[in-house]
């Protein structure tokens, strides 16, 4: 008799719910695994788009929802009060839902909290996504935070592996699968374009610009990209679709200006495009414009032109498809004239790009899952200090 083992997935948003899809959907078929998944923090929240209802329409059973993001008067909470709720939150449920290993993917504070909280309570970390690197965000730190907490690092790219292991994990412990959430790209049920027109409310006119401005949470003026995009978008004739911001400190003024300028260009504004939407649209956009890293990780696979804004991105690893340009309206609007010309994006079909093939990514890292063992309580391998001279015994 096979020995099942109850892994639970937590999700805590739009900003998640992407990846983290296709590697619940793995875990459903498996024949020696439970799902267990757990909605906390905005993925409950009708303020973000509530994208449990979503999870739900996509067929997955929430296990738990553990809201967080707001008080018991519906008031916005701190940053700091939400990490604090939902470490309790999250290792409570950990503990009533009896599982074996808790699946987190990336770099938020929410999900620092959940690796705490599962520390805590002795339960093994699954970590999607580790070993990036974003050195205008207090996200980089947060993502080694937990990288550290961690006991399997399942990677995007060969470089992720590498940062992982300088951090002295076990080298048996980390794992290159790809970007789990580009496993999107072949779903059969993306929406036309006449669908997304009538849930939009909006006749997406090319060029079609996507837009996604996040908190630049390590700069003195956290709204500074989000004032400079509202600029250059007045002074470029587009159809803009903009997805707002997630619950990170500065959210609010980011907010405001981009639904400020929604109402005096053409286009729309949403909290939760919900992943099949978002994936419908990237595939027909002319443009990815914003601070977000799905200009770096999902506009690649389909050689999406992106202009990325500021330094929340700086240090993370980009293909052709991006153009950087500082917080400034006129280069902005340069970048994006150019990313909109059809010389460009040509240009990035016959250079190809870097990306693992999407379709099974999500599968392969549950395999690997699969096949790991955890202690109880789950225990680390001790980080080796290296002399100089010294051979590593990393692959």
């Amino acid at each position: 008799m096979i020995e099942r083992r109850r892994i639970a997935v937590l999700t805590t948003g739009r900003q998640d719910w992407g990846i983290l899809r296709t590697v619940c959907s793995a875990l459903k078929e498996h024949p020696a695994l439970d799902l267990v998944l757990v909605a906390g923090g905005m993925a409950c929240s009708p303020r973000f788009g509530r994208v449990v209802d979503l999870i739900g329409e996509d067929g997955f059973d929430v296990a738990a929802e553990l809201p967080w993001t707001e008080d018991a008067h519906g008031a916005s909470r701190t940053a700091l009060e939400q990490a604090g709720d939902a470490t309790a939150r999250v290792g409570e449920a950990l503990v009533r839902l009896q599982v074996d290993a808790l699946v987190l993917v990336g770099d938020r504070f929410e999900t620092l909290s959940a690796a705490l909280a599962a520390t805590l309570v002795g339960i093994p970390v699954v970590h999607l996504h580790g070993g990036e690197q974003t050195e205008g965000a207090m996200d980089d730190a947060i993502r080694h935070a937990v990288t550290k907490l961690a006991h399997l690092h399942l990677v995007s790219h060969p470089e992720h592996r590498d940062r992982v292991l300088a951090l002295g994990e076990d080298a048996a412990s980390v794992h290159v699968v790809g970007a789990p959430g580009l496993d999107n790209l072949g779903r059969a049920d993306l929406p036309s374009r006449a669908e997304l027109e009538a849930k939009l409310g909006i006749a997406l006119e090319p060029p079609l610009v996507l837009v996604t401005v996040h908190p630049t949470t390590l700069a003195l003026q956290k709204d500074e990209d989000a004032r400079a995009v509202a600029a250059a978008m007045e002074r470029v004739p587009a159809t803009y679709v903009v997805t707002l911001p997630n619950a990170d400190p500065g959210n609010e003024q980011v907010r405001a200006h981009m639904q400020g300028v929604i109402a005096k260009v053409r286009g729309v504004a949403a909290e939760a495009l919900g992943e099949r939407n978002y994936w419908g649209l990237l595939r027909l956009a002319d443009a990815l414009l914003g601070n977000s890293s799905s200009a770096l990780i999902e506009a690649p696979a389909l050689f999406l032109p992106a202009v990325n804004v500021g330094d929340r991105q700086k240090g993370r690893r980009r293909e052709a498809n991006v153009i950087d340009v500082p917080t400034d309206p006129d280069a902005i609007v340069a970048a994006l004239e150019r990313a909109l010309g059809s010389s460009f994006r040509d240009g990035l079909r016959a250079a190809g790009a870097e990306v693992i093939a999407p379709g099974s990514i999500g599968k392969k890292a549950v395999e690997i899952l699969a096949a790991t063992s955890f202690g109880r309580p789950p225990r680390k391998k001790p980080v080796t200090l290296w002399k100089e001279g010294a051979k590593k015994n990393a692959p």
